[in-house]
C-alpha cells in the first residue's frame, strides 16, 4: 500500500514537471514570436522586404509543415537529444517566419493586441480542459466527428464569403475554426497534465509544446482578418492615411473577402449584373 502511495506520488511530482516544462517552452516561444513580428510590423525595410518576396514566407512555411510531420510521426527523431531540439527550434522558427509576410502588412497595434488575445484564449482553455472533470481524451472520436461537421460548414462559409461576399460570413468561418481547435486545445492539455485515459510521455515535451504552439497559429492566423481588414484598434488610432502608406510605403489592396460595399442586383433587361450605388 505505501508502495503505490509512493509510486503515485512519483508519478505526480514528474506529471507536474513535465507540464511545467511544456508550458514553459510554449510560453517561450510565443513570446519569441511576438517579437519578432513586431520588429517585422515596425522597421519598414523589413516590412517592404517581406510585403514585396511573399514567398520567403510560404517557403519557409511549407518547409516548417513538412518537419514537423517528420517530427510527429518519427518517434526516433524525437528520441535523439540534441537533434530533436534542433528540428524543434527550426520548426518554431521557420513557422514564424511562414507569418512574416501577414505580419508585415498589419500594423503593431492590432498585432500586439491580437497576439496577446490568442495567447490568453489558449491558455484559458488549457486551464478549463485541466480543470473539468470531464475526461475528453475517452471522447476523441466525437472531436473528429465534430471537427468533420465544423468542417463542412466552414467550408460552405468560405465559398459564400469569397465568391458571394455575403457580410461577415468569414467571421462565421473564423469561428468555426476557432471552436475546433479550442476543443483540441482543451484535450491537448488533459493529455499533457495527465491522470485521463490518455496521457503524453514524460520525455515528449517537446512535441506536447510544439502542439500548443500550433493551436496557437491558428488561432494568431485568424485574426489576420480583423488585423487587415476590420482594423478595430489601429483604424481608431491612425491618421487617415492607410498604415500599409504610411510606415511600408506600399498599398494594402482589399482582399475579395469581408463585408459588402456595394449592392448587386441582376439587370433582367441587359441579362448581367450591375452594382447599384
Amino acid at each position: 500500500m505505501e508502495r503505490r502511495a509512493t509510486r503515485l506520488r512519483t508519478y505526480q511530482r514528474d506529471r507536474r514537471k513535465f507540464a511545467c516544462i511544456c508550458y514553459t517552452l510554449t510560453l517561450s516561444w510565443l513570446l519569441l514570436a511576438l517579437l519578432q513580428w513586431l520588429l517585422i510590423s515596425v522597421i519598414a525595410q523589413l516590412t517592404v522586404v517581406f510585403i514585396e518576396y511573399y514567398w520567403i514566407s510560404l517557403i519557409f512555411f511549407v518547409v516548417a509543415m513538412v518537419l514537423v510531420s517528420i517530427f510527429v510521426f518519427y518517434e526516433r527523431v524525437r528520441a535523439i537529444t540534441g537533434l530533436n531540439w534542433l528540428m524543434c527550434l527550426l520548426i518554431v522558427e521557420f513557422v514564424i517566419i511562414g507569418v512574416f509576410n501577414l505580419a508585415a502588412l498589419s500594423h503593431w497595434q492590432e498585432l500586439l493586441v491580437w497576439c496577446f488575445s490568442c495567447m490568453l484564449l489558449l491558455f484559458v482553455f488549457v486551464l478549463i480542459g485541466s480543470i473539468i472533470p470531464h475526461d475528453l481524451t475517452l471522447d476523441v472520436v466525437i472531436l473528429f466527428v465534430l471537427a468533420f461537421i465544423f468542417l463542412i460548414v466552414t467550408v460552405w462559409f468560405a465559398m459564400i464569403s469569397i465568391l458571394v461576399k455575403v457580410p461577415y460570413s468569414f467571421v462565421v468561418y473564423q469561428l468555426c475554426i476557432a471552436i475546433v481547435v479550442l476543443l483540441f486545445v482543451m484535450y491537448h492539455a488533459q493529455t499533457i497534465n495527465g491522470g485521463r485515459f490518455a496521457e503524453m510521455r514524460l520525455n515528449d515535451y517537446l512535441l506536447a509544446a510544439l502542439i500548443l504552439f500550433h493551436d496557437f497559429t491558428i488561432l494568431f492566423l485568424l485574426t489576420f482578418y480583423q488585423q487587415l481588414v476590420l482594423r478595430f484598434i489601429a483604424g481608431a488610432t491612425t491618421t487617415a492615411r492607410p498604415v500599409s502608406q504610411d510606415i511600408r510605403g506600399m498599398g494594402y489592396f482589399d482582399p475579395i473577402i469581408g463585408p459588402v460595399e456595394q449592392d448587386y442586383v441582376d439587370d433582367d433587361d441587359n441579362n448581367s449584373t450591375a452594382a447599384v450605388q
